[in-house]
C-alpha cells in the first residue's frame, strides 16, 4: 500500500535548509567596492576633481593630470575588466577600484610631482601609469 507523506521528508527539509543557508549570505552582499579611504559615491564629480578614465587596453585617458595642492578628489571610471587607481607612496591611504563602473576618493597632497598607476599585476608595466602634478 503506497504511503502519502503528510509531513516534509528529510530530503525536502535538507534541501530547504541548504537553500536558505546559501541565500542568506548573498542577500548581505553589496556593490560597495570602497577600499580604504575611497568614497564610492557616484554622484556628480566635485568641481576640480581629477577625472581619470581607464581603458581595457591598459591605458589611462591622459599621460598627465593636474590638481591644486590640498584635498585632491579623484573620480575613476571606465574599463570592463578590473582596474585600480593608487598614488605612488600613498597606496595605503587610497585605492580606487572599478570594473565598468565609477569610484571616488580623496587624498591630501602637498605640491609636487606624483605617479598614479593601476596596481593590478601587469597593468602598470603595460602602461597604466601617469604623472600627477599638484600645484
Amino acid at each position: 500500500m503506497p504511503t502519502h507523506p503528510t509531513h516534509p521528508t528529510r530530503l525536502g527539509l535538507t534541501l530547504g535548509l541548504t537553500l536558505a543557508a546559501l541565500t542568506l549570505p548573498l542577500a548581505a552582499c553589496g556593490d560597495d567596492d570602497d577600499d580604504g579611504g575611497a568614497d564610492s559615491s557616484t554622484g556628480p564629480p566635485p568641481a576640480g576633481a581629477v577625472q581619470v578614465v581607464a581603458s581595457d587596453g591598459l591605458q589611462f585617458d591622459s599621460d598627465e593630470y593636474t590638481a591644486p595642492a590640498g584635498d585632491v578628489t579623484f573620480v575613476y571610471s571606465g574599463g570592463n575588466i578590473p582596474h585600480t587607481l593608487v598614488v605612488e607612496g600613498h597606496e595605503d591611504d587610497m585605492r580606487l577600484q572599478i570594473q565598468g563602473d565609477e569610484d571616488q576618493g580623496s587624498l591630501t597632497l602637498d605640491a609636487g610631482e606624483y605617479i598614479i598607476y593601476c596596481d593590478i599585476a601587469g597593468h602598470r608595466a603595460a602602461g597604466m601609469e601617469a604623472a600627477l602634478l599638484v600645484e
